[in-house]
């Protein structure tokens, strides 16, 4: 009997027909994004299994990148997990290193920004978790650099205010 080879093995043999909560982000196509200040690539795992409460994508943080601009939840809590690379996580008035295996919560209404940026050379990838706004959820997210908000309420309608 030969030795088994889990590399030589198709994980998901044609035959094979998996439900669709299951996805894989490898069979995913990633939305890029490349905006002043901000640039990354995102796959969005939670439309790709269906999920309707919460919001989960793979983003990958491009090297002296911005994931996002700065910016604080009214309603919407987050969590966010470093997968691979490093990034820098701004929260408030500190900035706090960070590598794969590293876990963050930010609870929603603390008024407190964060925004993850990566000044290394290698890009960093951070598996993001989030209650969706718009599903029986309101949301305001406050941008404060950029002067701006951005509202949806717990139907989905969206509005974006100057401050």
């Amino acid at each position: 009997m030969g030795k088994y080879d889990p590399a030589a093995q198709d994980p998901h043999p044609a035959t094979e027909k998996r439900d669709a909560c299951i996805a894989n982000v490898d069979e995913i196509t990633p939305e890029s994004y490349d905006r002043p200040g901000i640039a990354g690539k995102s796959w969005d795992l939670g439309a790709a299994t269906g999920a309707r409460l919460i919001g989960i994508d793979v983003t990958e943080i491009p090297p002296g990148k911005n994931s996002s601009h700065f910016h604080s939840h009214s309603h919407k809590e987050e969590f966010f997990y470093v997968l691979s690379g490093r990034c820098r996580l701004r929260l408030g008035d500190k900035t706090h290193e960070l590598r794969p295996g590293d876990a963050v919560s930010r609870p929603a209404g603390t008024g407190v920004g964060h925004q993850f940026t990566n000044p290394y050379e290698e890009p960093c990838r951070v598996m993001m978790l989030g209650v969706q706004a718009g599903q029986g959820v309101e949301d305001t997210v406050e941008w404060p650099e950029l002067g701006r908000a951005f509202t949806m309420d717990a139907e989905g309608n969206r509005k974006i205010v100057k401050r």
